[in-house]
C-alpha cells in the first residue's frame, strides 16, 4: 500500500515538473546568461595567490616557533617578546593573569576573538609612580581556543589562549629585546656624560688631576682660575690666551725666607699650550710676576696638602 502511495507520488512530480518545462519559453544564444553558481555555505578551502601564500608560510612559521618560555619572577612564565607566538593556558573556575611592562599602559580596549566565551578585564599593581598593567582572563568553559590582541603605548601584543579541564598556567609576562637595548643605551649615554663631564678641554680626566693648589697674592685680570698636576705636570689655567699686555714670568720660590727676607725665586721653563702654562715638573711653590718695583704684580700658587 506505501510502495504505491509512493510511486502514484513520484508520477505526480514528474507530471508536473514535464509540464512547467514545456510551459517556460526557450532563450537563444543572445539572451542567455551565465550566472555564478550559489554558495549556500563557505567553501572549504580559499585559493591564495604566492604572495598570500607566503604570507601565511611567515606567520606560521613565527606561530610555531619552538623557542620556550623561562620561569620567571614569582613563578610566572616569561616568554621572549616577538620570539614566538606565546600561549596562555587557562581553566574555568581559575583566574589567569598576563603582567605587561611597568610603566606600560592599554591604549584602547583589548581585543578577544571569542568574547562570549571568554571573560577579560583590566587590572593594575604598585602605586602610581611604578603602576604595572594586568590583564585577568578567565575561561568560561574548557576546550575553547582563541587569540587576544592587547595595544600598548609601546607595542601590541598578540596571545593565544587555550582553555583545558585543569592544566592552567597563573601568571604570563615577558622579556623584552628593545628594553635590553634601551638599558644598554642608556648605560652607553651614562658613560659618554660622565666622561665629557670629566674631561678637560685638554682631553685629561678629572679623576687623574690634582687640583690641591692655592692661589693667592694679587688679583689681576690675568690672575689663574685653576692650578692642576698630572703627577708629572702642572698645568696653570688661566681665563684666556690674552694677558692685556706683558705675560706674567713663572718663577719657583724656594722654602727658605721669613719675616725679613724673601724666599729665593728660579725661573722656571713652561710652554704655553692654548690657555694654559705647562710646566715638566710638579710646582709646590711658584709665582707669576708682571712688572717690576712698585707696579709689580704677584700671584702666589702652593700646594697645599704636601
Amino acid at each position: 500500500m506505501k510502495n504505491s502511495k509512493w510511486v502514484a507520488g513520484f508520477a505526480v512530480s514528474l507530471f508536473a515538473l514535464q509540464a512547467f518545462a514545456q510551459n517556460v519559453p526557450a532563450l537563444d544564444a543572445s539572451q542567455s546568461e551565465v550566472l555564478p553558481p550559489l554558495h549556500l555555505m563557505s567553501p572549504d578551502s580559499v585559493q591564495l595567490d604566492a604572495k598570500e601564500a607566503e604570507g601565511v608560510r611567515l606567520a606560521t612559521k613565527w606561530k610555531n616557533n619552538p623557542d620556550k618560555p623561562r620561569i620567571g619572577k614569582d613563578g610566572s612564565v616569561t616568554y621572549l617578546f616577538g620570539a614566538t607566538l606565546p600561549t596562555l593556558v587557562c581553566s574555568p573556575l581559575k583566574v589567569c593573569t598576563i603582567e605587561l611592562q611597568p610603566g606600560e599602559v592599554v591604549t584602547e580596549k583589548v581585543h578577544a576573538g571569542d568574547k562570549a566565551r571568554w571573560i577579560i578585564s583590566p587590572g593594575t599593581k604598585g602605586g602610581p609612580d611604578g603602576e604595572t598593567t594586568l590583564v585577568v582572563v578567565k575561561p568560561t568553559d574548557a576546550g575553547l581556543e582563541t587569540n587576544l590582541t592587547i595595544p600598548t603605548d609601546r607595542r601590541v601584543y598578540s596571545i593565544k589562549l587555550v582553555s583545558t579541564q585543569k592544566q592552567w598556567m597563573p601568571f604570563l609576562d615577558f622579556d623584552y629585546p628593545d628594553e635590553m637595548d634601551r638599558l644598554w643605551a642608556s648605560y652607553a649615554e651614562k658613560r659618554a656624560k660622565s666622561t665629557y663631564n670629566n674631561t678637560m678641554p685638554s682631553g685629561q680626566n678629572l679623576a687623574n688631576l690634582d687640583f690641591g693648589f692655592r692661589i693667592s697674592g694679587d688679583s689681576p685680570s690675568w690672575k689663574p682660575v685653576r692650578v692642576y698636576t698630572d703627577g708629572s705636570k702642572t698645568y696653570i689655567q688661566f681665563s684666556s690666551s690674552g694677558f692685556g699686555g706683558e705675560a706674567p714670568a713663572l718663577v719657583a720660590l724656594g722654602n727658605d725666607g721669613g719675616w725679613f727676607s724673601k724666599p729665593s725665586m728660579k725661573l722656571v721653563n713652561y710652554r704655553v699650550i692654548g690657555d694654559r702654562y705647562v710646566v715638566d715638573k710638579v710646582l709646590d711653590r711658584a709665582a707669576l710676576i708682571q712688572g717690576v718695583g712698585g707696579d709689580q704684580t704677584k700671584v702666589t700658587i702652593t700646594r697645599e696638602g704636601k
